[in-house]
């Protein structure tokens, strides 16, 4: 009898891994261009999914993909690493649960999105304005400190360092890119530091994806001497 795997394909982990940034990232931009008036530089990714927003199903999609990756590189991680992978995966996971929310709880088209998006009021989906606020909070914070806990944990580790720089990388981008997004919330620069941001944590998902896919399973990781 063939036993059961108690864990995903090694190889269904890596393109779930690589594709969730990739088709992410693909879909702001080719939606962005679909749109006639969308400005790249001012407005924000969310926009593309907001109530009012044409074709917001396929910005959503995108979303939910990217989220599942977070849960890919959360297992590969846990799988490659043991222990000194759990906070990273910890973190991972707590991400995609706050962009899953952020998917499911929409925000509205405003005055910033008019030359593409009927605005609605202010008032308009008040409760899901909100839990949209609060996942994509949970989201950014996560995927943040979860670049972070993996620099700290594959940094010392024999065959990582690589993905240490990478995530250190990351972190040097994304770290300006969201100050510079909550200081511009009401200046033409807002959607570009989001993108920044969110680019540079999308790549290192899915440079983590590859390489602790790449690690055999069970491997007591080693230190570098």
């Amino acid at each position: 009898m063939t036993p059961r795997p108690t864990a995903p394909p090694v190889k269904v982990l890596r393109a779930l891994a690589l594709a969730g940034p990739v088709l992410f990232t693909l879909d702001w931009i080719l939606l962005g261009w679909s749109h006639p008036g969308y400005h790249f530089r001012r407005e924000t990714i969310s926009a593309l999914s907001a109530h009012n927003a044409t074709g917001w199903p396929t910005m959503a999609a995108g979303q939910v993909v990217l989220a599942a990756s977070f849960v890919a590189v959360a297992v590969a991680g846990l799988r490659a690493l043991g222990r000194r992978g759990a906070p990273t995966a910890a973190l991972l996971v707590l991400a995609a649960l706050g962009t899953i929310q952020a998917t499911v709880f929409r925000t509205i088209c405003t005055t910033t999105n008019a030359a593409w998006c009927t605005p609605l009021p202010g008032t308009a989906y008040p409760h899901q304005q909100w839990a949209h606020g609060i996942g994509t909070g949970i989201a950014f914070a996560s995927l943040l400190l979860a670049c972070l806990a993996c620099a700290v944990a594959t940094w010392g580790v024999d065959g990582l360092r690589d993905l240490a720089v990478v995530c250190l990388v990351a972190l040097g981008i994304a770290l300006p890119s969201v100050v510079w997004f909550l200081r511009n919330v009401d200046t033409t620069w807002h959607g570009l530091s989001e993108k920044l941001f969110l680019t540079s944590l999308a790549s290192f998902v899915a440079f983590a994806g590859w390489r602790l896919t790449s690690i055999p399973a069970g491997r007591e990781p080693q230190e570098e001497t």
